[in-house]
């Protein structure tokens, strides 16, 4: 556990809960429900096992204790289809990401995030440079879903490149997703943004690489969460540490919506 988390980064403060954590949520009840987080018809229900299993868990990190302990079986898939141990390091470094943004938005260390890292787990999601790749099933076809994690940097080359490391590593790892078509369901696609950035943003050159329909009304404020970290708070009291920050809370104090949208990968 402390080797684990030492390569994905994790803080010591946390390092240190979860391996005093680790040896007691080993019971045969925790590995029955574990086994669930690598099916994704049975994620949420080994989910739901496992919370009961875990008790009070107030910032999280039963749950993360948990998660990092399967990520010996998430290991072993990596060496059988011969995945690097830097894209295993690069993809799990998603749990210490979202213990981090926890601290930002909260003030402490927290983890909130397993509906989510299941994917990470149970290998349907691979960090390639500055995206992740996810591999599922829409109306029986291969489709890969883009994300776009905090940290990364979207400077037209280094998106560019991912995006062709990702669909070669596709294709030599599990082809039968390598033509799959790819497509993105963020609010950095929000046609909104082109009324609050100045030209020249590297979220308006990212746009450009999709074909963009847009949805409707961001009802669900995911811009919130990514943008002024909290989406619990009032509009009035958005914070405004960024530039971006500023502009869009101005937009949106002016009346302004965000729209929500999903892109499909041009061919670059």
């Amino acid at each position: 556990m402390r080797e684990l988390c030492r390569a994905i980064e994790m803080p010591e403060e946390v390092t240190e809960c979860v391996v005093e954590i680790e040896a007691g949520i080993r019971n045969e009840a925790a590995e029955k429900a574990m086994e669930k987080l690598f099916i994704p018809e049975t994620w949420m229900e080994g989910l739901a096992e496992l919370k009961r299993c875990l008790g009070e868990d107030e910032r999280g990190f039963k749950m993360l204790a948990g998660m990092l302990y399967c990520c010996r079986k998430t290991w072993r898939f990596y060496e059988e289809h011969g995945i690097s141990g830097q894209i295993f390091v690069e993809t799990m470094k998603c749990f210490s990401r979202f213990v981090r943004e926890h601290k930002e938005s909260y003030g402490v260390y927290g983890f909130d995030r397993e509906w989510w890292t299941v994917r990470q787990l149970s290998g349907r999601l691979f960090r390639i440079g500055e995206l992740e790749y996810e591999m599922r099933t829409e109306g029986g076809k291969a489709v890969i879903d883009l994300h776009i994690p905090s940290d990364a940097r979207l400077e037209r080359e280094r998106v560019v490149l991912s995006i062709r490391q990702g669909q070669a590593f596709l294709e030599e790892k599990f082809p039968e997703y390598g033509g799959a078509k790819m497509q993105c369901h963020s609010w950095l696609l929000s046609p909104t943004l082109k009324k609050v950035l100045l030209p020249g943003s590297n979220i308006l050159a990212f746009q450009e690489l999709f074909d963009i329909e847009i949805l409707g009304e961001d009802k669900e404020g995911e811009y919130k969460v990514w943008v002024f970290k909290r989406p619990d708070l009032l509009l009035t009291d958005l914070p405004e540490d960024t530039s971006l920050q500023r502009r869009l809370k101005g937009f949106l104090l002016s009346g302004g919506e965000v729209l929500e949208a999903r892109g499909y990968l041009k061919n670059i």
